[in-house]
């Protein structure tokens, strides 16, 4: 086994956590050398900013390194990150997901201590959060004063790493007006903004996103608005509608609210139509998308208005610019009312597009609580509310974003999977808002992100390049690209293909990259998020033939659908080295160790590995070292070493 490691250090124990730090990132850069499927091309470079991260926890966390959340993550992201690293964003853009791969690697060598997340949620948390990490780096508000210092230089053609040339700068820094020191070390807002990249995306059909632009619940409620403003409708003194077409309205678009609330044996008038939220966000958001014009004390359809109802999707792009323009929680809000905190509600509105970014990059549901967490997140952040907790501040938060939601859902931009709707008191309690569930964005939601996304300066690349290859095509293809993009146009090339002709075309590859290990994982693991009874037979037929028969193997025993003894077979231990690489790359080194013990006791494990150093097969060298590494039985790991040394010394035939 391996030996425990100490990973709690206090401020004072620098050589302590140098020490800790250093062989921690020896071993995750052995990690990631040993996993061909790997996501990252340069371990090195993936451990380097694994490091940032630990430095992060020693110096201002809570100085223990196996122990990480959620929060933990967001932390060092989003508010020391973009204060302290002196990097660009296009270079940072990879460190959500090196962290994302530390997490994996402590968790697959059991170094994830109690009181820590599932690896699942650490790397959710990271990946999750790197439109708004890319963003954070590149905004210089947020920077430092040294780090302000080191863009500047940076900004002026000096070459950071030449230690000549930022001696040079810094005593020409010095010598400058303090005013123009100053300037710089706050950061000059006019620098020409950096575009950043999002992972691409596959783009919806363009019937699909036809159908859901039509289908946004709020143009129906314009159309029967603008219908029945018609010619004109007198509104009241304030602005509102009087309380004879309030109650007409709340019915006829649905607005949720209640005219003349009864709580217990009480009944509350309701003396203006202002008061009804429903109805005042649709009156304000028709009015900022030109359905409804107000003159001389009354409410008019315009043209456009009058026209949606014979073409709704026409009208989507101009509803949503308008909901945004006026804010999805803005145009819920009373800033007069006794609970408002507008400061807060203009936030979470520039909030959107980080909500949606999320669902967008994952390509699929994210939950509502994750959502709320990070909103919170940022508003704790911006901030101070000395005569609160916490907790209450996020529990207001997530009733905002609730709100937020529900808007971008009657746009048409989201929907929400199973959300609850509270029942009996509760019902009140809540104002009648669902809890809970996921949020995953419409074809049209998908499209109407990429352009916003696209405004605000990012790159927002399609994935699809491959739709037309074979399976083989696009492993071959898309394999020098970075994990993100390959994952992308898997998704793409996936829905392209109906479940069957995915899984022969896939199996297909898997042939004929038998000789690829990697490769020809890729092809079984994205089989595997096909229906077994589907992927199953043709994973079988694998199973049946030499090249692929070891990872085959591995992939039915995973599912249930062969017994572990399966896996070797003391007269083909071609298709043994396979099933052992397999399991060390995806199980690490006690997978392999249990694996390997199919064979026997040890004893006989000291056999078989005698036999292994001559088979040409191409994860020989790598189970051997890896096995002579990491097995805890001296002898064992010894046979393995010595097997190979014959092989690599071999000059003869294999």
């Amino acid at each position: 086994m391996l030996c425990p490691m100490r990973l709690q250090f206090g401020p004072d124990d620098e050589d302590g956590f140098y020490s800790a730090r250093d062989a921690l990132l020896v071993r995750f850069e052995g990690w990631l050398d040993d996993r061909p499927a790997a996501p990252h091309a340069d371990p090195s470079q993936v451990a380097g900013e694994a490091a940032l991260a630990l430095d992060w926890k020693w110096a201002y966390g809570d100085g223990h390194l196996g122990r990480w959340t959620p929060s933990d993550v967001r932390e060092f992201l989003l508010a020391w990150c973009p204060r302290k690293l002196s990097v660009s964003a296009a270079d940072a853009a990879t460190i959500p997901a090196s962290f994302a791969a530390f997490a994996a690697f402590l968790g697959d060598q059991g170094l994830l201590v109690s009181g820590s997340s599932p690896v699942r949620e650490l790397a959710a948390a990271a990946t999750g959060l790197t439109a708004d990490f890319v963003a954070a780096m590149g905004d210089e508000t947020n920077f430092g004063m040294a780090k302000s210092l080191f863009a500047g230089a940076l900004a002026e053609g000096v070459d950071l790493a030449d230690a000549d040339q930022m001696q040079e700068w810094m005593a020409a820094f010095n010598a400058r007006p303090e005013e123009d020191r100053r300037r710089l070390i706050d950061g000059p807002a006019s620098r020409a903004p950096t575009r950043h990249a999002m992972p691409p995306v596959t783009p919806p059909d363009d019937v699909e996103v036809a159908a859901s632009r039509s289908a946004a619940p709020i143009l129906a409620k314009f159309a029967a608005l603008a219908e029945f403003a018609g010619t004109g409708r007198k509104l009241t003194q304030t602005g509102n509608f009087t309380l004879a077409d309030a109650r007409v309205l709340v019915e006829l678009l649905g607005t949720g609210d209640v005219m003349d609330p009864r709580f217990g044996e009480r009944t509350f008038r309701t003396t203006s139509s202002g008061d009804l939220t429903g109805l005042r966000q649709i009156f304000t958001w028709a009015r900022k998308a030109g359905v409804v014009r107000v003159a001389h004390g009354r409410v008019h359809a315009t043209k456009k208005g009058l026209a949606i109802a014979r073409d709704p999707g026409a009208f989507f792009d101009r509803a949503v610019d308008a909901l945004l323009a006026v804010g999805p929680l803005s145009s819920q809000r009373d800033p007069d009312g006794w609970l408002a905190w507008p400061e807060v509600t203009a936030l979470l509105d520039r909030f959107t597009l980080a909500l949606l970014t999320g669902p967008y990059v994952a390509q699929r549901p994210l939950p509502l609580d994750d959502l709320c967490a990070g909103a919170t997140d940022a508003v704790l952040e911006a901030f101070e509310f000395p005569h609160t907790t916490d907790d209450r501040v996020a529990r207001h938060v997530a009733v905002d974003v609730v709100d937020l939601v529900d808007a971008l859902e009657l746009a048409g931009v989201v929907r929400r999977i199973d959300a609850v709707a509270p029942e009996g008191d509760d019902a009140d309690l809540a104002g009648g808002r669902r809890a809970g569930g996921s949020v995953e964005l419409t074809p049209a939601g998908v499209i109407i992100t990429r352009r916003l996304l696209e405004d605000a300066g990012y790159e927002a690349p399609t994935a699809g390049r491959f739709t037309d290859a074979t399976a083989t095509e696009l492993l071959l293809g898309a394999d020098a690209e970075d994990f993100a993009t390959l994952m992308g146009e898997i998704h793409a090339w996936r829905r392209r293909r109906s479940p069957e002709q995915a899984a022969r075309e896939l199996a297909d590859a898997a042939r004929a990259l038998g000789h690829d290990p990697a490769l020809c994982n890729i092809a079984l693991a994205v089989m595997a998020d096909i229906d077994l009874g589907i992927a199953g037979p043709e994973v079988r037929a694998l199973a049946a033939e030499p090249a692929t028969r070891g990872f085959a193997l591995c992939w039915l025993v995973d599912r249930g659908l062969e017994d572990p003894s399966a896996l070797f077979d003391p007269d083909d231990l071609a298709c043994f080295v396979d099933v052992l690489a397999e399991r060390a790359v995806t199980r690490g080194p006690e997978g392999l160790r249990d694996t390997l013990a199919l064979a026997g006791d040890h004893d006989k494990q000291v056999a078989v590995i005698g036999r292994l150093w001559r088979l040409p097969a191409p994860p020989t060298e790598f189970v051997l070292g890896a096995i002579g590494e990491t097995h805890p039985v001296k002898a064992v790991a010894k046979a393995a070493r010595k097997a190979l040394f014959q092989r690599r010394s071999s000059t003869g035939p294999l």
